[in-house]
């Protein structure tokens, strides 16, 4: 995390973003925190940027619907500011709009965090039913190009993409498996021996995704 010149790089974007002309942006930043030229000044220094305060830091980001995570770096991807739920008409679910919007918004940032790193592939097959179903996408960590502790896995064989729990068993090797259980398990001597096969390992599967229509 590079809090400056970083907060101060992610402010000027929003001014940008917003049309603040650049001979704007002070008069702008002292009309929305309350703060004389001389405080604000000092957080878009081009030399050596200081901090607003917290009280000034929570306007900024309430004036450009902008969230703090993103501000200070401490995410890479740009979120509005989550929604109150307000007190008004519910949904048959006990919920109101505002309230559901606020589960998605939330569900969203956990997919984006997770998805750091990470490639999207499909499901090819009902292998991993009923824990992954066919065709259904997964957030893969494409890095993993080897065994490392036991995991699903995508990997290549003759071709072939699929989807396998590995699991390293002491004494017999590693074993191969699918959640369907019509498809049996398959046990290799060693990362060694999977290799010789010409078994490759394309990533790790770190999340299914699945959404179930009732």
């Amino acid at each position: 995390m590079v809090l400056l010149p970083g907060l101060r790089d992610r402010l000027f974007k929003e001014m940008d973003g917003a049309k603040i002309p650049k001979e704007g942006r002070l008069q702008y930043l002292c009309s929305m925190t309350g703060r004389k030229p001389q405080t604000v000044r000092r957080w878009i220094e081009t030399d050596k940027p200081g901090l607003p305060d917290l009280e000034s830091f929570a306007a900024i980001c309430g004036a450009f619907d902008t969230d703090a995570n993103w501000m200070l770096g401490l995410t890479k991807t740009r979120y509005a500011l989550p929604r109150e739920p307000d007190r008004g008409e519910a949904t048959q679910s006990g919920q109101s709009g505002d309230e559901n919007l606020a589960w998605m918004d939330y569900v969203t940032r956990q997919l984006a965090e997770d998805a750091e790193g990470c490639n999207t592939f499909y499901m090819p097959g009902d292998d991993m039913e009923p824990r992954i179903t066919n065709g259904a996408p997964m957030l893969v960590d494409t890095r993993t190009k080897e065994i490392a502790g036991n995991g699903t896995y995508v990997l290549e064989y003759q071709r072939r993409t699929m989807v396998r729990n590995v699991e390293s068993r002491i004494g017999q090797g590693l074993v191969l498996s699918c959640e369907n259980p019509k498809y049996k398990e398959t046990l290799i001597k060693d990362a060694a021996t999977a290799k010789r096969m010409g078994l490759k390992v394309v990533g790790r599967v770190r999340l299914g995704i699945a959404v179930q229509r009732m």
